[in-house]
């Protein structure tokens, strides 16, 4: 009994410990990923992956290739199979159905049976093939769009992709720049509480008026409320980012590294243009999808034309399943051709026609919009990188007046109204040259998207952060 006891102390002990490193571990774990800091190759990768909105766009394509296979399988014959049963006693039903059976004998010729029969039971077995062999081109007019509009969905999806790609970038810099507003508005609360303390310290000494520490304990106040509102964006933005990232909202990742200028596109705007139409996935998907409306008229034409067709069919016939049977089988060709529909025919053309001319104007007007976005992504990004230059100056600048006014507001020459402006200047020129980088990134990638050149072996991508 004591032995049994102990070896069940043991399990006991060896099951809890068990238990304390398991709940460790996936402490350990959640803590890991809670805290995990990823790149912006590794944010581009997850999104691809895990995004829900990019997924409908992969069913579209499935979607489509679907309607092609649809389409080619008027290709082939069909075949079907059927087992009817049927029960009656009508004369000409039975007197058909004996025949078909091959059950027919003399004494069926009697009057009496002729007239009224005994009711009789058919179990039918059928099978049925036809096979259309030619239909004016029809077919081949619809296959030709089939297979077009599945390339222009595989072209939509990638147009998709590099639309997610950018989205994640604006999510991604927009943590960083947050990041770092936060960072400056805590910045700005600890200088403010410094000076509040200073000052207070001045004025028991008598040496300050009561309005300046009034106005030095507003201003810790308006920083701190900037520093509630900069903790309360940053939260956002990164939920955003997971957002786009497809993770859970409430496990955000934290970008690494910091803002840094870009390098130059290295290209003039009508280099960028010849890109853009040449590679622009969604362009080239509205250019299938115009060509696939040609191909679909040409199928509403081809309906005025005559069809071709082969068909065939077995069956056997038997009063019970099994029993004695009897089985035939037909076959033969059938031509088609439409006389009259009451114009459904010419309407169905009017329509084709009316789709494909919308295809045109709708290409023309996407032409010109993909031209318009490359022009204002090249101009933005100039703008941006101007303004980045002149929000450095000005932060430099901000920085260096502020430390002029502290030293004056130490020595008596200045007033508290004045470094507190300063304060507050060098805090939002630090914050828009922050903004600026973040717009000069954003246009780039912008520039990129416009292009159609945004996948993720982009230098935008894979060189981020890096030196």
């Amino acid at each position: 009994m004591g032995s049994w006891a102990r070896s069940r102390g043991k399990f006991f002990l060896v099951g809890l410990a068990s238990l304390t490193i398991l709940l460790a571990s996936r402490s350990q774990a959640q803590e890991a990923n809670v805290n995990r800091s990823i790149t912006l190759e590794e944010a581009v990768q997850t999104a691809l992956q895990q995004n829900p909105a990019l997924q409908t766009s992969k069913d579209d394509a499935d979607a489509a290739r679907a309607r092609l296979k649809e389409v080619q399988s008027t290709w082939y014959p069909r075949f079907d199979f059927s087992q009817d049963f049927t029960r009656g006693n009508n004369p000409v039903y039975v007197f058909g159905t004996k025949l078909t059976q091959r059950q027919f004998t003399n004494a069926d010729f009697a009057l009496n049976f002729l007239n009224t029969p005994t009711p009789l039971d058919n179990f039918q077995t059928r099978f049925d093939g036809e096979w259309r062999v030619f239909d004016s081109g029809q077919t081949l007019f619809r296959q030709r769009g089939a297979r077009r509009l599945v390339s222009a969905s595989d072209y939509e999806t990638e147009q998709a992709r590099q639309d997610l790609i950018l989205e994640v970038m604006r999510a991604y810099y927009g943590v960083l720049v947050l990041k770092e507003n936060l960072k400056a508005a805590g910045g700005a609360v600890k200088t403010a509480e410094a000076s509040e303390q200073r000052m207070e310290a001045m004025h028991k000494a008598g040496l300050l008026v009561d309005s300046d520490l009034l106005s030095a304990k507003v201003f810790v106040s308006q920083m701190k409320d900037r520093q509630i509102r900069a903790q309360n964006d940053l939260a956002l933005g990164e939920m955003q980012l997971a957002r786009q990232m497809g993770v859970a909202l409430e496990n955000p990742a934290e970008p690494m590294g910091a803002l840094a200028e870009p390098a130059e596109s290295g290209k003039t705007v009508q280099e960028w243009i010849q890109t853009a139409l040449l590679e622009r996935p969604g362009l080239r998907a509205a250019e299938l999808q115009q060509t696939a409306m040609g191909d679909e008229r040409k199928a509403a034409k081809a309906e005025f034309g005559p069809k071709i067709g082969l068909f065939g069919s077995t069956e056997r016939d038997a009063m019970t399943l099994g029993g004695p049977s009897g089985t035939n089988w037909t076959a033969g060709a059938r031509l088609d051709f439409n006389l009259f529909a009451g114009g459904a025919q010419k309407a169905r053309l009017a329509e084709a026609t009316a789709n494909e001319n919308k295809a045109k104007h709708d290409l023309e007007w996407f032409r010109s919009g993909v031209q318009m976005e490359v022009r204002k992504a090249y101009l933005d990004g100039q703008a941006a990188a101007q303004r980045a230059a002149a929000a450095r100056d000005s932060a430099e600048q901000a920085k260096e007046s502020l430390r002029i006014i502290q030293n004056r507001y130490d020595a008596g020459l200045t007033t508290i109204t004045e470094l507190l402006r300063a304060q507050t200047a060098q805090l939002d020129a630090t914050t828009g040259y922050l903004a600026a980088l973040q717009d000069w990134h954003v246009a780039r990638a912008q520039l990129e998207r416009a292009a159609g050149v945004l996948t993720p072996q982009s230098a935008l991508i894979t060189g981020a952060g890096k030196p």
